[in-house]
């Protein structure tokens, strides 16, 4: 194991001793030649033994790119020897077009066990730098440029799981580690498998609502399988890879369980969200600590009866009875409650949390309404490094449609709906004059929730 480290070290590359494939996170293609930036795929058997080499490529998309299983070498490649592709000859092995976007690349050895890297070289032009864009992180990037500096900052999110990975999250934070903008906001909705995305800092600006100064940190909510590669354009032409970095041992954060002081914080107002109905108000908070299987609600999916029952008339009796299901079967922890406020307020809990129910689920209704709420579904509180949360800063809460009643008044008067919708984000002209788009009445939320861990 300490060669294999070694090696992952020494040429800040994918590496892998194990039938898990290695990766080439970025592989571009003949067709962005004209833009002087290709890419050279390097394999190194740092292995004892010959080896030869398969891969299977995929689209942005995620989507498989020609041969499967394609053979990567014509001869078995000699301990230490090197293995170099350019994107000319991967095309030909591939049997396949030159792609227009980025695409991943996985790559295995015939051997079971055998230990190899791969690296990627990307040549940019017009002064033929080349660095290497086979590096990766996990959870967080560190050198996100703000406004002010030279240097621009595009992200690339990489799903490497066979699983779509749904509504993807991050919070920017300044050199001083204050939140920029909105914490938590939603950076994408959902990434299929093997598919990635690029973000650009100007675009994180307009998802967060803040521009910065200076260089930023942005955290990402915890996805397993999840990569971030932080690649900055220097000059205007010149890409430098950021995501890699060394970690001095830290245990704070990888206590088992922990507790946190949770702000619900009402911001229901005439001035940001138009006419303000009489008796607004949010009713009783109610939800749990939970792990991933619970799904005491799921964007998406139909709403339970104990969610109906929040939605639509703020009782809470029949969800917590739910929660409690969910307790018996170690899918939740106790349920907890906490007083409703009006159109402003705030109301005060403490949540406690464990590793083995990491997440936190709750519901309070936006009344009077038809049947929308506020909530989050199995929030996680560790971050992609596996601790704790120590601060998430003020984050919005959209308002959601339980999908149970229909109506586009702020009243208690709705129908059923017939068949039930599954619940999504509030999208919705009400009253005839306030838009809800997306949970938001333009880009302002209702509410926002705030979690601080408890020392």
């Amino acid at each position: 194991m300490r060669v294999r480290l070694a090696s992952c070290l020494a040429f800040l590359a994918a590496c892998s001793a194990s039938a898990e494939p290695v990766r080439a996170y970025l592989m571009l293609t003949t067709a962005t030649a004209p833009l002087g930036n290709v890419t050279e795929l390097q394999i190194i058997n740092t292995s004892s033994e010959e080896l030869s080499f398969t891969g299977d490529l995929f689209s942005h998309r995620g989507e498989a790119l020609g041969t499967s299983g394609a053979s990567l070498s014509d001869a078995p490649l000699a301990p230490g020897a090197r293995l170099a592709l350019t994107s000319a000859a991967l095309e030909t092995r591939f049997a396949t077009e030159p792609w227009t976007h980025p695409a991943m690349l996985e790559v295995q050895a015939d051997v079971e066990n055998a230990s190899f890297v791969a690296m990627v070289r990307l040549r940019s032009a017009p002064n033929g730098l080349t660095t290497n864009l086979n590096c990766v992180a996990e959870g967080a990037v560190h050198s996100v440029e703000g406004i002010d500096q030279l240097d621009s900052t595009y992200l690339r999110l990489i799903n490497t799981t066979d699983e779509r990975i749904t509504d993807i999250r991050g919070t920017l934070r300044d050199a001083d580690g204050d939140v920029i903008g909105t914490g938590n906001r939603r950076l994408l909705v959902s990434l299929r498998p093997k598919a990635g995305a690029w973000l650009s800092a100007a675009r994180l600006a307009q998802i967060v609502g803040s521009r910065w100064n200076g260089q930023a940190s942005l955290y990402v909510s915890h996805h397993p399988g999840l990569k971030l590669m932080n690649l900055n354009v220097i000059g205007n032409e010149t890409f430098a890879n950021f995501s890699c970095l060394d970690r001095a041992p830290n245990m704070r954060g990888m206590e088992a369980t922990t507790r946190y002081s949770v702000t619900f914080t009402a911001r229901w107002n005439a001035a940001d969200h138009g006419e303000v109905p009489g008796g607004a108000h949010f009713t009783t908070l109610a939800g749990a600590a939970v792990n991933a299987d619970a799904d005491l609600w799921v964007p998406g999916e139909l709403a339970s009866r104990g969610l109906e029952n929040l939605a639509e008339l703020g009782q809470t009796a029949t969800f917590l009875a739910e929660i409690a299901t969910k307790t018996a079967a170690g899918d939740a922890g106790e349920s907890i409650t906490s007083s409703g406020t009006g159109a402003t307020g705030t109301s005060v809990f403490e949540l406690t949390v464990s590793r083995d129910l990491p997440n936190f689920t709750f519901g309070s209704m936006i009344a009077p309404s038809p049947d929308w709420f506020v909530g989050l579904s199995e929030f996680p509180l560790l971050d992609g490094e596996g601790r704790w949360i120590e601060d998430t800063g003020d984050m919005g809460l959209p308002a959601w449609d339980a999908g149970t009643e229909t109506g586009t008044e702020f009243s208690l008067g709705g129908t059923a709906t017939n068949p039930p919708q599954p619940i999504r984000l509030l999208t919705e002209t009400v009253g005839g004059t306030i838009e809800f788009d997306d949970g938001t009445i333009d880009g302002s939320y209702l509410a926002t929730i705030r979690f601080r861990r408890i020392p």
